[in-house]
């Protein structure tokens, strides 16, 4: 049997393939070069070299080409390498400049918080009042030989 004058329902029917294969990058056009521009998005800024850059359209149609940090919409082709800068406060310290270490999503889990208190509570372990989340553990062993081992472990939950 030939299926060759059968019709095919749309909904099977192959789509076209999309112009971009993803999403733009929506901002704000802060600086623009031959070679690079950059967008400001609400984390910081994105500077892309222009090569990387599929297109570039203004995000409405009638913000002016003049207009400082105009609404764009950038789409990136895959692959591409980015410079993101941050803005940071300073304190100015004895230590040299650094970036603390971003927080363990774990950080503030009420559910992980109620989990360690019923372990301590089935080990009769008590909770040290002012101790601001601080734990300490030593365990120790002997042994008939005379050996003394011990470990201790300092935490900052």
């Amino acid at each position: 049997m030939n299926d060759a004058g059968r019709q095919v329902p749309g909904h099977t029917r192959p789509r076209p393939k999309p112009r971009h294969p993803a999403p733009p990058l929506s901002g704000r056009l802060v600086a623009e070069s031959r070679d690079t521009i950059s967008v400001r998005v609400a984390e910081g800024i994105w500077t892309l070299d222009r090569d990387d850059v599929l297109q570039l359209r203004d995000e409405s149609p009638d913000s002016g080409t003049g207009a400082a940090e105009r609404a764009v919409l950038v789409w990136i082709r895959p692959g591409a390498t980015a410079d993101f800068t941050q803005r940071r406060r300073i304190q100015l310290t004895e230590r040299p400049l650094t970036l603390p270490p971003r927080p363990s999503p774990a950080v503030g889990d009420e559910l992980l918080a109620r989990l360690t208190d019923q372990w301590a509570r089935k080990l009769d372990l008590a909770p040290a009042p002012g101790a601001a989340g601080a734990t300490v553990s030593y365990s120790q062993t002997r042994s008939g030989g005379g050996s003394d081992d011990g470990t201790a472990c300092d935490s900052l939950d």
